[in-house]
């Protein structure tokens, strides 16, 4: 059984070195002298990839929501709200790009958040990650009142979402022009699950207790609605009874993943204060080592996930489940939990040698580990009539494994940060330097097969290493606000956003702990 598998693991947890028992703090900045030459030139070699990065956008969609960078074109597919812009303020200021920052600053200052591209409708998930925590990490470095202001702007429209919620539950989207939510009948727990460290950060920032108690309320629902197995939660729910359907996946990626994130930093942002965020991500990390956690027929430990009321075991990994193993190294470190590490540490080689095994060194999509002799159930899915369109996108009708035994299954990369999250994280708790390697491996890789003459450039087939035809018109603003950002921060002094005073969003927004001596907000 998967159990027993992960419990062997476990068991080896006694020869792990415990970082944070040898009395050094994980704030401490560089104690090699060589190393930190070596890493400032890494640092500064993704801050000139942010430097092309930023002034591609600028040049071709300054004020718009994406640089498209083959067409050199822009798009307003997030409403026209200058998304690319938002996201990536204290990427900026963090990487002391001054001129940039301000310019762009002075253009948010002008904007109105009270409307949206006409008949466009606001994706609530991705606005709040995205507009709301952009806006409030850049507060937190800078603490200029026009930003908080305009966080509180955007807030203010998302929270339409929630009115006329029998159960405290939020819709999908909101008519930012009309002011109204658009009806739904099911939210994902990720759209339910990820507004808690933007709107309890916002009400601390301002005063107002009203978007804390938007979010707890949310909050309230996802734990107390029936669950058939203690800390895994079912990926829907109904809005308006509030029940999950049983019938929805188990996983840790698309529509699930910042939902289980933002169990354990709720506590951290509270430093600690608030035991219920700890106790369910106690039992959810225990949930995934019993349930989700498998080992592959290589040996390689991976993120699967149930279908069909927990009758299928699909054999597959989402790059979007990569974050785990980092919050798992966090939960490690904050709760005391060496156990974890070790897992987390195996689960991050995996999601390291889904890149190192591909032609280009990049990450695809996702990838399974299917039984000796068979292929992956999401390849035999690829039917006869669906071979055009897979074949546009790079996928041929068979996937061989590797010698790790990892198989294509959509291998496109597009830009994504969560392998790089993890590298980033487990550096900072392990102080092992393999993690920048590893980080300085899917760099190279990047600015070897994305980096168009305007910006980055997602990737269809990772497989390949003819760029021709490989490059898809798309830079997502997670490029500048994560991938770069992460990528910045592994190679910078451990005193630049140090874990003892801020927690990470799940778009890398940078948020201070709120410390137990601070005004609490009353009811």
């Amino acid at each position: 059984m998967q159990s027993e598998r992960v419990d062997r693991i476990v068991d080896k947890v006694t020869q792990v070195k415990i970082p944070w028992t040898n009395g050094t703090s994980i704030g401490d900045s560089f104690r090699n002298s060589e190393l930190t030459l070596t890493n400032h030139k890494r640092q500064q070699a993704v801050r000139n990839a942010m430097q092309h990065a930023w002034t591609g956008y600028k040049t071709h969609a300054f004020g718009k929501d994406e640089l498209q960078p083959i067409s050199k074109a822009a798009n307003v597919r997030w409403g026209d709200w200058a998304i690319s812009l938002i996201d990536s303020l204290d990427t900026l200021k963090l990487m002391e790009m001054e001129e940039e920052y301000l310019e762009a600053k002075e253009f948010v200052r002008s904007m109105d958040f009270g409307r949206a591209a006409p008949g466009y409708m606001t994706q609530v998930f991705e606005m709040t990650i995205r507009a709301l925590g952009g806006l409030l990490g850049a507060y937190e470095l800078d603490e200029d009142p026009m930003l908080l202001q305009k966080a509180r702007e955007v807030a203010d429209v998302l929270a339409v979402a929630f009115e006329g919620s029998l159960v405290g539950l939020p819709m999908s989207y909101v008519d930012a022009n009309m002011k109204k939510p658009v009806p739904t009948t099911r939210v994902c727990i990720a759209e339910a699950g990820t507004i808690q460290l933007e709107f309890k950060k916002l009400s601390q920032l301002t005063g107002d207790p009203k978007y804390r108690k938007i979010a707890e309320r949310a909050s309230d629902v996802l734990e107390t609605a029936t669950k058939y197995h203690s800390g895994l939660y079912p990926i829907y729910l109904n809005t308006i009874n509030g029940q999950y359907d049983h019938s929805a996946s188990l996983s840790m990626g698309a529509g699930a993943d910042s939902f289980y994130e933002y169990q354990l930093k709720q506590y951290v942002l509270h430093d600690k204060a608030e035991e219920k965020y700890k106790d369910q991500y106690v039992a959810s990390v225990e949930a995934v080592k019993a349930k989700l956690v498998a080992k592959s027929d290589s040996g390689l430990l991976y993120l699967g996930q149930w279908r069909n009321n927990m009758t299928v075991f699909v054999r597959e990994m989402e790059h979007l489940a990569c974050f785990y193993p980092g919050l798992m190294a966090l939960g490690a470190q904050v709760l005391d939990r060496p156990q974890d590490l070790t897992i987390a540490e195996e689960l991050a080689r995996t999601c390291y040698l889904s890149y190192k095994t591909t032609a280009t060194g990049l990450g695809p999509e996702t990838f399974s580990f299917s039984k000796s002799g068979q292929l992956s159930p999401a390849v035999d899915d690829i039917t006869d009539d669906m071979l055009p369109v897979a074949a546009a996108l790079g996928y041929p009708k068979i996937f061989q494994p590797n010698k790790y035994g990892i198989t294509p299954v959509d291998t496109r990369y597009i830009l994504r940060p969560e392998t790089v999250e993890s590298l980033f994280m487990l550096y900072r708790v392990t102080d092992d330097p393999k993690y920048q390697e590893w980080g300085w491996d899917i760099f190279n890789a990047i600015e070897k097969h994305t980096k168009a003459e305007v910006g980055y450039a997602a990737y269809v087939n990772v497989h390949d290493v003819n760029s021709t035809g490989n490059w898809i018109d798309s830079m997502e603003s997670f490029f500048m606000a994560e991938t770069l950002k992460y990528l910045y921060l592994l190679f910078s002094p451990t005193d630049l956003i140090s874990l003892d005073e801020f927690v990470l969003s799940t778009e890398a927004h940078p948020f201070r702990i709120i410390k137990n001596n601070e005004t609490v907000l009353a009811d």
